[in-house]
């Protein structure tokens, strides 16, 4: 098993990103920021950061809005048997996911419009 490390990472000008679980080989220490926490590669904590973005499809739902979701559903009709069972049927929705990520471009959203989905949808009491 791989060693993991957990720390709080800072970028290079000191704003806190977040905790980061990184093995050693992942971890691209640049220097040391507030609290001698290490700097981290941005791209390292940001694909972390979407590993840990799960929500429910209610939620995501909820958050897209009856016109978004029902680009979505119009897809489905059209769509293979496979992933009418992942629209109708997933319990989680994942953002490191490939099937998210196809609902993202069926959307036409950018990556930071799906962190953004994923960050307001974590948000809702439902």
């Amino acid at each position: 098993m791989t060693e993991q490390l957990e720390f709080h990472a800072y970028d290079a000008d000191g704003v806190y990103i977040g905790v980061v679980v990184a093995t050693p080989d992942q971890f691209k220490a640049t220097g040391f920021a507030a609290g001698n926490e290490p700097v981290v590669d941005p791209a390292i904590a940001l694909a972390q950061a979407r590993a840990n973005m799960v929500i429910s499809p209610m939620h995501g739902i909820l958050t897209l809005g009856e016109k978004e979701w029902g680009k979505v559903l119009a897809y489905r009709d059209t769509a293979s048997w496979q992933e009418r069972v992942v629209i109708d049927s997933a319990l989680d929705w994942r953002r490191d996911s490939q099937n998210i990520a196809f609902f993202g471009h069926l959307l036409d959203y950018t990556e930071e419009q799906m962190d953004a989905l994923f960050i307001a949808a974590a948000q809702v009491k439902a």
